[in-house]
């Protein structure tokens, strides 16, 4: 399974970690695996970094509790970090890639330098197995979790703590149905397993085995908000109390199986339906367990998104980017959008189109607008529906001899909505792509 993924900075290549002892490079231009990393022993991985030129990349294992360095470029093996006595948990570069921060559950945080190896090896020493770590925006800063539940912050340049956060009581969630004790006196699920600073280095966002994500102010150290991931009673561990008489001595009630099957030969029927590799999920009780695996702030600083059992979550503070998709009603229709063309009224025709999502009616109202009144049409025009007018258009230029009403649309747009498109970069990517390629094609036509 895969363990751990990170991206380059320039976000056009994604790596995976996996259990399988490789390391995988995907080119997201191309969409291929173009670079596999192997250790010269079988090992599982469990952590990933990449350094910020993207040159370096270091997997962290759980069974030789050893760090593999790799070079991006000619995929050999440069160099092995020894010295932990337990499994890697966590790997992360400085922001400004001079030093590896390694923790590990031998209760230590470690720093190396991968370009020179004869410096001394840095070794912060904590009370508890080291589940998590972060570095801080500018580098000055560390952060690590243990698994008693408490955030340790470190200076860097001083190898010294920086102060610490007793976090063991605002992480804890609901009780599991395996659990013999409440979720007060049970000790599972109080801990990070996950790090993040805000972009600005002022909040800390910490997410684990919990139905709740905390976030916290560095300067104070107190919790500023508590957010609870999931509603869905049907997970394990949302609830904070059970029926203790459906604890049995075989176990938790609902995990038995009573279907009264006493044939071997019935109880090995594959009935598995085609194309399933992992097993039949119905030939047990399955109830999984909320939890966060990861945490990550935006780059802005305005949103934050939880990889859970519920799925992504983002959460932002921009109201305008709550998802509408079409805000259909019955005045939307494709007779009321003609006769708003006839009217003049092209703006309201273009979004209510959009929202009817008919290619041939946006179609139509995209040619029938004028091309003069493309630029003031283009700084009305709302942001939440420019995604979709530019992947029109993009896919317009492959059939369409409009080549002036094509590049004035994209013209006004990204000018007008540039910081729109620079927050939604990476959801724009293939939009933009396209664009490009397309612009790209014309121009060549003809220039021959």
């Amino acid at each position: 399974s895969v363990t751990a993924v990170q991206f380059t900075k320039g976000s056009q290549v994604v790596l995976s970690a996996s259990l399988d002892g490789t390391v995988r490079a995907y080119d997201l231009v191309r969409y291929r695996n173009f670079r596999v990393f192997t250790s010269p022993t079988p090992v599982q991985f469990t952590s990933l970094a990449v350094d910020p030129s993207g040159e370096i990349v270091c997997a962290g294992c759980q069974d030789s509790f050893e760090i593999y360095v790799w070079s991006m470029q000619t995929g050999k093996l440069l160099d092995v970090l020894s010295g932990h006595e337990g499994p890697i948990s966590a790997l992360a570069f400085r922001p400004d890639g001079l030093s590896l921060a390694s923790s590990s559950w031998d209760k230590s945080v470690r720093f190396w330098d991968v370009f020179d190896r004869t410096k001394v090896v840095e070794r912060m020493e904590h009370s508890h197995e080291v589940l998590a770590l972060a570095y801080r925006p500018d580098g000055k800063e560390l952060c690590a979790s243990t698994i008693d539940g408490q955030i340790h912050f470190w200076d860097v340049a001083k190898a010294a703590p920086a102060g610490s956060i007793e976090g063991r009581r605002d992480i804890a969630g609901g009780r599991s149905a395996t659990d013999r004790q409440t979720a007060e006196n049970s000790s599972a699920g109080k801990s990070f397993t996950s790090l993040c600073y805000s972009a600005d280095g002022t909040a800390v966002l910490g997410g684990g085995n919990s139905k709740y994500v905390c976030l916290y102010d560095r300067r104070s150290r107190i919790l500023l908000r508590k957010f609870q991931v999931s509603q869905n009673q049907s997970l394990d561990g949302v609830q904070h109390k059970l029926n203790s008489r459906n604890m049995t001595e075989a176990g938790p009630r609902d995990l038995i199986d009573s279907d009264g099957i006493d044939s071997d030969s019935e109880k090995h029927v594959d009935r598995s339906l085609p194309g399933v590799r992992s097993g039949d999920k119905s030939n047990r009780v399955l109830k999984p367990e909320v939890r966060t695996r990861d945490v990550k702030f935006a780059p802005t600083g305005r949103q934050w998104a939880a990889a859970s059992t519920e799925g992504l979550l983002i959460y932002s503070l921009d109201e305008t980017l709550v998802f509408d998709p079409f805000e259909l009603d019955a005045d939307v229709t494709p007779d009321s959008i003609h006769d708003l063309v006839r009217t003049g009224d092209y703006l309201r025709a273009l979004v209510n189109a959009l929202r009817l999502n008919e290619q041939h009616v946006i179609r139509s109202v995209y040619e029938s607008v004028p091309p003069k009144d493309v630029a003031l049409l283009a700084r009305a025009f709302p942001a939440v529906y420019v995604e979709r007018l530019l992947k029109f258009i993009a896919h317009a230029m492959e059939s369409s001899q409009l080549l002036e009403l094509h590049l004035k649309w994209v013209s006004e747009l990204l000018t007008t909505h540039g910081g729109f498109v620079k927050t939604r970069s990476v959801a724009l990517q293939p939009v933009l792509r396209m664009l490009q390629r397309n612009v790209v094609r014309l121009h060549q036509d003809i220039g021959s």
